[in-house]
């Protein structure tokens, strides 16, 4: 069904136009009505135009023209409202409602329809390595005059406008200070502009109609509310139906724009035609102004470089980049220069350099301070995983505790990953010591990772581990039964309670430790408190020997000339001494006769006999490696 107010097509099911809500006619059934139908449909349609009349006299935005003027006062009503605009009497004055050329009233009574022929085309952004940065639908205005949103021209320094027709114009200059959102620029390249519709001051007392140049879309008879001046421009707000990038018209003049996503709000024109317009900026100061010697131009530059430059040097160029500042806020920065996105990169690069065997000279270009700058968590693992494998865990534990401890409060929240890292390199790191049986470290290097870690249970045993070795059975016992441990550690636990039972029943013992499977035992013993003095324990000579070396050093008076000695392979005469007190492991016994006597084979050695022997209770167990002499 068509609607008699904007001709437009209705399904017949509905009593209102959907297109401008006026009343939709009747349409004539059969029966009753037949007769009277030609009656009927006359009173029906003096009706609707009585009620759209009235429904339509005030609104705002959609007008209905129920007095059609003559062609010749329209036409001298348009020339008044162009002298008007070159005059710029009228046009920003907000709150006039003008009279229409016919002199029948406001213009807010009738429907305005422009009828325009749009230059669209496309505005190509180039960068300064001649790699293309975006491409932005526009429309001409004038000679060659295109309106952009700033945010959209961000990064290159070299535009160019090219037509639906393929006529192609190199943008240098235009109207635009820094600050504003849009910028009017001219396409006119080697002198010769692409033209589009003429441009003229928006008058905000006057309708104006909206046509797209990315699509078929177009609205007419839009009110537009204005709001600040924005630099050359007037903002105003915008229909939210309008989505795109379009063109706003008034009396077949462009007199303002819309940018679809970029701006969210229309963009008014109110200086006139764009006759005579000099520039106020150029698109090389563009470029300066907005986005040359920032961080965004080094991302830039470090993307653009080729198969020439080396791994190391592009990771070298966008770690420079991060010691920039950004000159551009991230809802303006282009997708590929945001820091999370140039850091996907660097880790690719990393990836790269580690397979060429370049992995020590990636972790020294990514030092500490250069990854704080970057603050990325992902890239600081990748790194300190270098850092364990070229300079050992203990210097990666360094960097975690360093810049991981900074990035982590820097970004405002824990990273469970760098967490589990930090955790499982003291793991390892605390094995290597008890495996290298560095005591000393040991406890240092615990007491780190339980400052961290009180809890894992494998830093706890660690710490058991390292009293055992230092012969604390009783600091090993409590630590070990201090805790409750998972059923991954329990077997660790049990073995670690048998060493601690076998190291607490050797209390009070002499325990002399040896390779396990031989029967050649040697221990080392203090003499007297001064010097020491090496022993093979021999059951087979009656009597300790000290080499004569070592009862010349002591200076041991001889209690017997020629006392008859025998040992495992021989019977001899020697000289007999008295020394005051033996120490092993410990453990002294004082005045223990001995035979001075220098061993053929091994002349500074001595022999531990009977005679000291005897005091104990011998227990050799050869496989295991140990003798343990318990006092009677």
């Amino acid at each position: 069904m068509k609607c008699l107010q904007c001709r437009a097509e209705n399904m017949e099911s509905l009593s209102q136009c959907a297109q401008c809500g006026a009343p939709l006619p009747v349409i004539r059934r059969r029966g009753i009505f037949r007769r009277w139908g030609a009656v009927l449909t006359a009173l029906l349609l003096l009706a609707g135009i009585a009620g759209l009349a009235h429904i339509f006299r005030d609104d705002p935005l959609v007008q209905e023209n129920l007095h059609q003027p003559e062609a010749v006062s329209e036409e001298a009503g348009r020339e008044k409202d162009r002298a008007e605009r070159r005059e710029g009497s009228p046009a920003l004055t907000p709150g006039k409602q003008p009279a229409d050329s016919s002199g029948r009233g406001p213009l807010s009574s009738r429907q305005v329809r422009e009828e325009v022929k749009i230059v669209p085309g496309w505005v190509t952004i180039v960068d300064s390595w001649g790699r293309e940065v975006r491409k932005v639908r526009a429309g001409v205005a004038g000679k060659g005059w295109l309106a952009l949103p700033s945010r959209a021209c961000l990064g290159g320094n070299r535009w160019y406008f090219t037509d639906d027709r393929g006529r192609r114009a190199e943008i240098s200059g235009g109207l635009w200070i820094m600050g504003d959102r849009a910028g009017l620029w001219h396409a006119a390249g080697n002198g010769a502009a692409v033209h589009g519709p003429p441009l003229a001051s928006w008058n905000p007392d006057m309708p104006v109609s909206w046509r797209s140049f990315e699509s078929s879309k177009k609205y007419d008879s839009l009110r537009l509310r204005p709001g600040r001046r924005e630099g050359f421009f007037v903002s105003a707000s915008m229909p939210r139906r309008i989505s795109e990038g379009g063109i706003f018209v008034q009396d077949g003049s462009i007199v303002g724009w819309s940018f679809g996503p970029w701006l969210q709000e229309a963009v008014m024109w109110p200086a006139g035609s764009g006759d005579g317009l000099q520039y106020r900026a150029w698109v090389s100061s563009f470029y300066d102004l907005t986005f040359a010697h920032g961080r965004e131009e080094k991302f830039a530059a470090a993307r653009a470089m080729g198969a020439n430059h080396s791994v190391i040097d592009r990771l070298a160029a966008f770690r420079d980049g991060f010691r920039l500042e950004p000159k551009l806020a991230d809802a303006d920065t282009p997708r590929e220069l945001l820091p999370e996105e140039i850091v996907k990169e660097m880790r690719a690069l990393v990836d790269d350099a580690v397979l060429r065997g370049e992995g020590q000279r990636v972790a020294s270009l990514l030092d500490g301070q250069a990854l704080k700058r970057i603050g990325d968590m992902d890239l600081l693992i990748d790194i300190i995983h270098l850092l364990a494998d070229a300079r050992g865990v203990e210097e990666a534990i360094r960097e975690i505790e360093d810049t991981g401890i900074f990035i982590t409060r820097k970004l405002g929240y824990d990273a469970p990953a760098l967490t589990g890292l930090h955790v499982r390199l003291y793991q390892e790191w605390l094995q290597t010591l008890i495996a290298h049986g560095d005591v000393y470290r040991g406890w240092q290097a615990h007491s780190a990772a339980k400052s961290f870690f009180p809890d894992d249970p494998a830093v706890h045993l660690a710490g058991v581990e390292f009293a055992l070795m230092d012969g604390d059975w009783q600091r090993a016992e409590s630590l070990l039964f201090m805790k409750d441990y998972p059923p991954a550690f329990q077997d660790r636990a049990e073995l670690l309670a048998l060493r601690i039972a076998a190291l607490k029943g050797q209390e009070n013992r002499i325990v002399i430790p040896f390779p396990g499977g031989s029967h050649r035992v040697m221990v080392t013993a203090g003499l007297n408190n001064s010097t020491f003095q090496e022993f093979l324990v021999d059951t087979g000579a009656s009597v300790v020997t000290i080499p004569s070396s070592t009862a010349d050093a002591l200076g041991l008076e001889t209690i017997h000339d020629s006392r008859i000695m025998s040992t495992a392979s021989d019977i001899m005469t020697v000289r007999e001494v008295m020394i005051d007190a033996i120490e092993i492991d410990g453990w002294t016994e004082y005045d223990v006769r001995a035979a001075v006597l220098d061993m053929p084979d091994q002349p500074g050695l001595g022999l531990l006999g009977l005679n000291y022997l005897s005091r104990f209770r011998m227990d050799m167990k050869p496989d295991e490696g140990v003798l343990m002499l318990t006092p009677r």
